[in-house]
Formats: structure tokens, C-alpha cells, sequence
């Protein structure tokens, strides 16, 4: 019996390290993800802005408003990713809150809720549909203007 205990307390040993290696790997890369998406969609902004004053000085009508389009997904996909880091941080202190109240008050994990880790998933999601969107609106206006 004291063989069983001993090695179930190694298993939660291994659990929690193994636990904690993935916390840390989730970590960097939700730092990852945000700053490529903000590289991105940034650099697919100014490259639009290049694009337009050196290779389309004039813009064939009715094709601006997928240029617009672009620059709108553009937009909120940086505008979405920098929301999330706030709602990411209100996420992290609500899962403290979380935890504390699980530990020390004893109450079940369940019954307490993290709507900002919701949000901020929800938010990711978006901005990468919303880049997308845009890469897709800016290829149109490109594909629009260079062909004859």
C-alpha cells in the first residue's frame, strides 16, 4: 500500500511538470501568434500602400472598394489582436481568482466562470478571419489593376 501511495504521488509529480512545461509552451505560443498577426497584418497594410503609389497610380474604377475592404480587414484584425492582449491579461487574473477560490474556499471549478478567456479566443479567431478576409480583398484589387 505504501508502494501505491508512493508512486501515485510520483505520477502527480510528472503530471504537474509536464502540466507546467505545456502552460509555458502555450504561453509562447499565444505570444507568437499575436505578434505574426500583427506583423502581418501590418505589413500587408503598408504593402497596400506601396503597392498602390508604385505599381497602380491609377486605379481602374469600381476596383477601390476591395482595396477598402482590405484595409478594413487589415484594420480590425490588428484592432481584434490588441483587444485580446487586454482581454488575455483580465483572463490570467480571473483564472488566479479562480484558482484561489477552487483552493482556499473550497469551491468546485466548475461553478466559476472565465468569460474573458472566452473572448479572447473568440477575438483570435476573428483576427485571423478577418486577415484573411483582407489578404483575399487585396489580392482581388491587385489581380483587378494589373490585368490589361
Amino acid at each position: 500500500m505504501c508502494q501505491e501511495n508512493h508512486n501515485q504521488e510520483d505520477d502527480y509529480k510528472v503530471y504537474f511538470e509536464e502540466r507546467k512545461s505545456l502552460i509555458q509552451a502555450l504561453a509562447e505560443e499565444t505570444h507568437k501568434f499575436d505578434r505574426t498577426i500583427l506583423t502581418l497584418a501590418a505589413g500587408a497594410f503598408g504593402f497596400s500602400l506601396a503597392f498602390i503609389k508604385d505599381i497602380v497610380p491609377n486605379i481602374k474604377p469600381g476596383t477601390l472598394f476591395w482595396l477598402l475592404m482590405s484595409w478594413i480587414g487589415f484594420g480590425l484584425s490588428l484592432l481584434s489582436t490588441l483587444i485580446s492582449f487586454l482581454t488575455s491579461q483580465r483572463a490570467c487574473r480571473r483564472q488566479i481568482e479562480i484558482l484561489e477560490k477552487v483552493i482556499f474556499e473550497k469551491r468546485e471549478r466548475e461553478t466559476e466562470k472565465n468569460r474573458a478567456a472566452v473572448w479572447t479566443e473568440r477575438l483570435n479567431i476573428f483576427s485571423i478571419i478577418v486577415f484573411i478576409l483582407g489578404i483575399i480583398f487585396l489580392a482581388l484589387f491587385v489581380s483587378f489593376n494589373l490585368t490589361k
